[in-house]
């Protein structure tokens, strides 16, 4: 990720895939709903684009998580 976006609080789909570092075709599908109990990541559509702040990333990979764990009987 470059330094100028680094810090930044919106990442292109690129960005928010390196961010939480998966594929971005895996994020697509998360974003689309298509992978099974994963929970859905928030975003924004701008025509074509996909901008997402990345506290609702940071949101997201804690829901996933809890979930991941609820679902290994780890809670």
């Amino acid at each position: 990720m470059s330094e100028t976006n680094e810090h930044s609080s919106v990442l292109t789909l690129k960005q928010a895939a390196e961010y939480l570092r998966i594929s971005k075709a895996h994020l697509s599908n998360v974003i689309n709903g298509k992978v099974p109990d994963v929970p859905t990541l928030s975003c924004a559509r701008i025509g074509r684009r996909i901008l997402i702040k990345r506290e609702w990333a940071d949101e997201w990979l804690e829901k996933a998580g809890q979930r991941s764990r609820w679902a290994n009987g780890n809670i």
